[in-house]
This record gives structure tokens, C-alpha cells and sequence, in this order.
């Protein structure tokens, strides 16, 4: 079943290149072509949580995936460009997170204080 699979993502991937480029390819650049472009499938990993949870607007995700680091420096690198770790959306994401723990702190010491009796 994978197979067919395989097959049918590669007939959908040559379908968008021109018939005389397709006519030209040998089974090894076709094998090849597939290697470069097959999807990239997630491998298991010891700790994998992923939470959906409903916010304004739609539906939000967060993944943490952790375990032995598998890919080459070059890769890492490269990866560590394309997805920067200081964005805005980082940034506001970590300052809401470290927010709410604060809060969280913050009454659990009110509560458990002399400083609000009930």
C-alpha cells in the first residue's frame, strides 16, 4: 500500500513537468527525483506533545518533539536560518507563556497568604 502510494505522489509531481522533460528522465534520475522530493516523514521521538486548542479565529497548535538530534551541522544551520528563533510571533508566544505563569504565581501567593482571608 505505501508503494502505491509512493507511486501516485510521484506521477502527481511529474504530471506538473512538461511530457518531452518527463520522456527524457531514466529510472535512476526518476529514482533521484524522488528522493529529493519525497515528503519528509516524522520519525518517533521519546517526547512528542502535541496540543490543539480553540482561540479567536480558528484552532492553534503547539508540538514539542525532543530526542537525539539526528541532523548534520550544515542542516542544522541551514534550518536555524530559514526558521529564526527571535521572531514576533516567538517573542509575544514566550512573553504570553511566562505571563501567565507569572499570574498563576502571583494568586496562588494571595491565595495561600494572610493577605486575603476568605
Amino acid at each position: 500500500m505505501a508503494n502505491t502510494e509512493d507511486n501516485a505522489t510521484l506521477d502527481a509531481l511529474l504530471a506538473n513537468l512538461p511530457d518531452n522533460v518527463i520522456e527524457s528522465f531514466t529510472p535512476e534520475q526518476r529514482a533521484a527525483l524522488w528522493n529529493a522530493a519525497k515528503p519528509i516523514s516524522w520519525r518517533k521521538h521519546p517526547i512528542n506533545i502535541r496540543i490543539t486548542f480553540p482561540f479567536v479565529g480558528g484552532r492553534y497548535f503547539v508540538t514539542i518533539v525532543g530526542g537525539f538530534e539526528r541532523r548534520s551541522i550544515d542542516r542544522i544551520d541551514r534550518d536555524r536560518h530559514i526558521h529564526p528563533l527571535r521572531t514576533a510571533g516567538n517573542v509575544l508566544f514566550m512573553l504570553g507563556v511566562g505571563g501567565a505563569f507569572y499570574l498563576a504565581a502571583v494568586i496562588g501567593i494571595f491565595m495561600f497568604s494572610n493577605l486575603i482571608e476568605f
